[in-house]
């Protein structure tokens, strides 16, 4: 089967699951809610660990971790879907995935702007933190714009092929923006880590920070969609690269940290 034949039965596939109605996509939530649920605990153990506590200002770091594998993730499910048939069944996770990503960025942005002044203080979103902030503005109201349009009457309304491109481009501008918004903040700070480990209050300086861990995944997924928005093949060769290479630059990661250790 061709790329365009998968592509016009993932469309048709995404027209007929717009009539289901909530009860009906339990079981999708549920699978993408314990997913989310797994990566939460991992996250907060982990940075928990890290700086030897636990607070809002941590959580808040776990909600945003928890939103940028979710989107990740539910873009990687449309490019599987086109490259391998064996993970055509994940395609219908895809909204459910989006749907999660959003609650967990919604939390994010409302405990960073009402919860968490002490870190991140209304003058820094009109100043030094501007660009990030508008980046990151602008990824959470187009997800909840898609979210707002995500059922039949909608659809409806608007018209299939009106709404199924703003769907398909509004997702893809949601996470460029969320990519520029955590890499235009955060970017200084992972080339300061490399350079000489984390900040000396830390338990385990030597650990890379959520951050960085989520950069490295954001780049192989963005590389992954536009090699195989390139050419097939090349997307089924970057994938087969990135199972080893993503766990390898890990795993090089934690051991560059030791050498920052007393």
């Amino acid at each position: 089967m061709s790329k365009s034949t998968k592509d016009f039965q993932s469309i048709d596939f995404v027209k007929d699951r717009t009539s289901l109605k909530w009860g009906e996509a339990a079981y999708e939530y549920a699978l993408a809610f314990f997913f989310a649920a797994v990566l939460f605990i991992i996250f907060s153990v982990y940075l928990y660990n890290r700086r030897g506590f636990y607070d809002l200002y941590i959580i808040n770091k776990v909600f945003a971790g928890v939103a940028i594998f979710q989107l990740g993730i539910m873009l990687l499910m449309g490019s599987l879907c086109r490259m391998f048939y064996a993970f055509d069944h994940f395609l219908k996770f895809r909204k459910e995935f989006g749907i999660v990503a959003l609650f967990f960025a919604f939390l994010h942005s409302v405990s960073s702007l009402f919860f968490l002044k002490s870190h991140f203080p209304i003058e820094k979103y009109f100043t030094t933190g501007k660009i990030p902030f508008i980046f990151g503005l602008t990824g959470i109201t187009i997800l909840i714009l898609i979210f707002l349009i995500s059922n039949k009457k909608s659809m409806n309304i608007i018209g299939f092929k009106r709404w199924w491109i703003i769907q398909y481009w509004g997702v893809r501008a949601a996470f460029l923006a969320v990519t520029l918004h955590v890499f235009v903040m955060k970017t200084p700070g992972w080339i300061d880590w490399y350079k000489k480990g984390g900040a000396s209050t830390l338990i385990h300086p030597e650990w890379p920070g959520l951050g960085l861990i989520e950069g490295w995944f954001i780049f192989f997924v963005i590389l992954i969609r536009i090699a195989e928005a390139i050419n097939i093949n090349l997307g089924r060769l970057i994938w087969y690269m990135s199972i080893f290479i993503l766990p390898l630059i890990y795993f090089l990661t934690f051991s560059w940290g030791k050498k920052f250790l007393p």
